[in-house]
């Protein structure tokens, strides 16, 4: 099953990146660009002709993960090759910033259309997330847990010595149902240096499916009256009921992509501002070890499909909004790279030197590259060590008190 859901999430991936390339293409021709060369996979090695529509060869590439299409007067990194591959091309035009701007942007538009697309499905065949959630631990804040991450946060094992984890949900405390982190704060500080009685959810992968264990387990704070633990809230993981009016569905698709947008910046903001060590205490440590590509993604992917197929949904979604977050960045020979030469031009009223912004687009591309291979090496090392791991049965006992 794993297997399979490997070559689903594969393919899953081209066609994101296929999007992202018609999202060019369909702009392109539109505003009277030329586009001599569409490519399904990436340009090594051989390829197939399939044919010639609306001015524009269409290839089939062996290596089918990905896409391009060559675009030369947009000043991409293809107009030289392009020049000298296609015979009939005719002489290249100079367009003004804004058609430009609105080709070098239209792939991220399309990527962003994929991930409503995607929501906009999932919630008119098996419903939105629900809303309905615990209060979870996110994160233990003992010393071992924090590491250098420490900020203005007093270490504090308790949580972590009693046997609490992160991920557990928190249903009762001293037999009081728990609605809100509030409650949970208020209930442990009054409780300084007492025994404390937790009703927690645990959940586990038993035989590649999600089992609930219940678990009592005693805690002691501090005479701060705290036990070390960062609280969250998270959905129960179902779905509610779909609606029968198509105005909802697009409603609900517009407001969930939204949230899981908004989620997915604040946790690229967390991880900037922890790489370059800003960050406050509490917040957890994100390093250039967690810094993962293709292989995380694909071997994550799959497994949460094997728990869960209907998961195909939400991590579309968020790949292809990722997709389009990436390529915003101002990076030469990236989306963002183009825009910003566009941004520039516009300020200066008139272009960089094609010398500059060739020198650009390489540098870009090698960082690119250095990045890969960086990238590559933690996905490597996250396989060896089971990082990835999601249906490895956890076979060591709770504690249970």
């Amino acid at each position: 099953m794993v297997i399979l859901n490997i070559v689903v999430v594969l393919a899953l991936l081209s066609t994101m990146i296929i999007v992202h390339e018609f999202g060019h293409w369909v702009v392109a021709r539109s505003l009277g660009f030329q586009t001599p060369i569409f490519g399904f996979g990436l340009p090594f090695g051989g390829h197939i002709k399939l044919g010639k529509w609306k001015d524009t060869e269409f290839r089939f590439h062996w290596f089918v993960l990905g896409g391009y299409v060559a675009i030369p007067e947009l000043g991409d990194e293809t107009k030289e090759e392009t020049q000298k591959e296609v015979s009939d091309l005719k002489p290249l035009q100079t367009f003004p910033v804004w058609k430009r701007a609105c080709v070098a942007s239209a792939g991220v538009a399309f990527n962003i259309l994929f991930a409503y697309f995607m929501c906009l499905i999932m919630v008119a065949t098996i419903g939105p997330p629900s809303s309905k959630g615990n209060v979870v631990i996110v994160n233990l804040l003992d010393a071992e847990s924090l590491g250098k991450n420490v900020g203005g946060v007093k270490p504090n094992p308790a949580a972590k010595d009693a046997g609490l984890k992160p991920g557990d949900a928190i249903l009762k405390i001293n037999h009081i149902k728990i609605k809100d982190p509030g409650q949970v704060v208020r209930i442990v500080k009054e409780n300084s240096l007492r025994s404390v009685l937790f009703k927690v959810q645990r959940t586990k992968i038993v035989n590649s499916k999600k089992k609930h264990e219940i678990l009592y387990i005693n805690v002691v704070p501090n005479e701060d009256g705290k036990i070390g633990v960062g609280l969250g809230l998270a959905s129960d993981g179902e779905y509610e009921k779909p609606s029968h009016n198509p105005f909802i569905w697009l409603i609900q698709a517009a407001q969930i992509l939204w949230e899981w947008t908004l989620s997915m910046l604040i946790g690229l903001w967390y991880m900037f501002m922890n790489l370059f060590g800003m960050s406050k205490g509490g917040i957890p440590k994100v390093g250039a070890e967690d810094l993962h590509g293709i292989i995380a993604i694909v071997s994550i992917f799959a497994q949460a499909l094997t728990i869960d197929f209907r998961e195909i949904y939400r991590w579309s979604a968020l790949i292809s909004v990722n997709l389009a977050i990436i390529n915003l960045l101002p990076i030469p020979a990236l989306d963002g790279g183009h825009l910003l030469f566009m941004f520039i031009e516009k300020i200066r009223g008139k272009k960089l030197a094609e010398s500059i912004q060739q020198r650009a687009i390489q540098t870009g591309f090698f960082l690119l590259i250095l990045l890969m291979v960086f990238v590559l090496f933690n996905d490597i090392r996250g396989l060896i060590s089971g990082k990835f791991d999601m249906l490895k049965e956890d076979q060591t006992s709770d504690k249970k008190n």
